[in-house]
């Protein structure tokens, strides 16, 4: 008789556990209520006003969304609203590392957004992959991030070395064919990785370095500087800047009658700022899209719209369509990812990312972003086009690839206007 009593609580007891397990997944689906996106950015710093706008990007994104009712995650069969938690790295990466620790294990968030510049991105990255976190990255391009066999970090904008494909290729094209070439570039880790991949580039189509020289990124004077690319006359001068020394050294290449046949800043003359600023002496300065935005497309039409009303003065400060439409990008294709996977499973995610077409702003002409392995680098979208930038009559013109121009490039450009 005992023993068949104890059968019986031990029938009931496994079932009762059968059934508290059984139901664990259900109650967990319950208690679960809002997607938890989260991130680090420059609030503060040097790199603060940029920093801003992609908050104004990544935040329309989470207003967008949840007004269309969150996202619709087929395990909890329902959509969910999401919830955004943003931290000041103060430009700083060590900083940057701390705070996605303390998204990750603290505030619990189930996806991360990503920070400006490659070195933070680079410090953030090495989080998000100890804790299997996805951050799909919009202002991080540096080939460094990319090729430590990473699966959780991707790359949107492509690698820092292709940034300045077009302007090469524009470089090889022009006649009569450029003599001399002087490279001046920022120390930080984006400007170093683009200027030493242009000046290999340039070097092996036969082009004549004449000067490669490193400057501080908090450089108050350029004029030593200025003065040593002057003594040797090269018909280009090609400069890796961020925005405060694109100022700095267009003032002072004025002052200095400093005016080859071309003259390129980075970080500057594709900015709604630069015109208003330096007016006619602006006029024939060359510089870059990372990314091509197709103006025609309906969605960047209304995602426009709708950042102007955010930020007034957006089109005063967008150095190009990365620092908002990439943000936004982003999380989109993170949506795409949960939806597409079903699930709020990172890993699933990643293996959605990498195997699907995802829709977004900043591929031309109608391309989708496309994420594949290139040799040694994981996670690269394959699918974009970085463009020259000229200014001709207060305007920033595409002027190469040829597809995408529409302008001729002025070469060569004549004295400083007076």
């Amino acid at each position: 008789m005992r023993s068949r009593l104890l059968s019986c609580l031990l029938i009931i007891a496994v079932a009762t556990g059968m059934i508290l397990v059984g139901f664990a997944p259900q109650a967990q689906a319950a208690d679960k209520k809002e997607i938890i996106f989260g991130g680090s950015l420059g609030l503060s710093g040097k790199f603060a006003e940029l920093g801003r706008l992609m908050k104004d990007a990544f935040e329309l994104w989470m207003e967008d969304t949840n007004k269309a009712g969150g996202i619709y995650v087929k395990e909890y069969g329902r959509k969910m609203p999401v919830k955004y938690i943003l931290y000041d790295d103060q430009s700083d990466p060590a900083t940057g590392a701390k705070l996605y620790e303390k998204l990750i294990t603290h505030d619990k968030v189930d996806f991360l957004t990503a920070p400006f510049s490659s070195g933070i991105t680079f410090a953030g990255s090495t989080v998000a992959e100890k804790y299997k976190k996805i951050m799909i990255s919009v202002c991080g391009s540096s080939n460094d991030i990319y090729n430590r066999g990473f699966d959780y970090i991707f790359c949107h904008v492509g690698f820092a070395s292709n940034h300045m494909n077009s302007n090469i290729d524009l470089i090889d094209n022009l006649k009569p064919r450029p003599k001399g070439i002087a490279i001046v570039t920022d120390k930080r880790l984006y400007c170093l990785t683009v200027a030493e991949a242009t000046r290999d580039k340039l070097k092996k189509l036969g082009f004549e370095i004449v000067l490669y020289e490193e400057f501080p990124t908090d450089i108050k004077d350029a004029s030593s500087v200025i003065n040593k690319i002057k003594a040797l006359n090269p018909d280009i001068f090609l400069g890796f800047t961020s925005p405060p020394s694109c100022a700095l050294f267009s003032k002072q290449t004025k002052m200095l009658n400093l005016r080859p046949k071309m003259i390129y800043f980075n970080e500057g003359p594709e900015m709604g700022w630069y015109v208003p600023e330096f007016g006619k002496d602006a006029e024939g300065i060359t510089s870059r899209f990372a990314m091509y935005a197709d103006p025609a497309n309906p969605r960047l039409i209304e995602f426009l719209k709708s950042i102007k009303k955010k930020d007034p003065k957006w089109d005063r400060k967008v150095p190009d369509s990365i620092y908002h439409c990439g943000p936004y990008d982003s999380c989109e294709m993170l949506r795409q990812g949960i939806e597409g996977a079903g699930t709020l499973d990172n890993t699933k995610v990643v293996k959605y990312l990498r195997t699907n077409d995802l829709e977004n702003m900043l591929n031309g002409l109608g391309q989708k972003a496309v994420f594949k392995d290139i040799s040694e680098y994981k996670n690269i979208n394959v699918n974009l086009v970085p463009v020259a930038t000229q200014i001709q009559n207060g305007k920033i013109m595409v002027v190469w690839p040829k597809g995408f121009a529409q302008a001729e490039a002025w070469y060569p450009l004549g004295p400083w206007p007076k």
